[in-house]
């Protein structure tokens, strides 16, 4: 019974690195476009979110689009997990 308990604990802290990595992604993109004073365009498949300011001659825009989007999500859930595994790699369950 300890070594499933053992494999799930290890799978769901691994998915909570990745969780808390693509959330701190997403939020710095927000705050960096914000303060750099973008237009924040992202595609997610058929639907685009975006973030404009109140319009201005020549603002630069920052598109995100699904491929993008997906590579970003790959390499933040490879890094997260590649973090996790390194962080706890000489963890042991209790006995």
């Amino acid at each position: 019974m300890r070594k499933p308990a053992a494999v799930v604990s290890v799978l769901l802290l691994g998915l909570l690195a990745v969780g808390v990595a693509e959330a701190t992604l997403a939020a710095l993109i927000v705050l960096f476009s914000t303060i750099l004073k973008l237009n924040l365009s992202v595609e997610l498949g058929p639907h685009y979110l975006q973030l404009t300011l109140p319009a201005a001659p020549f603002r630069p825009a920052l598109a995100v689009y699904s491929a993008g989007w997906i590579a970003s999500v790959a390499f933040t859930a490879l890094c997260g997990l590649a973090a996790a595994t390194w962080k706890f790699r000489r963890w042991r369950p209790s006995r």
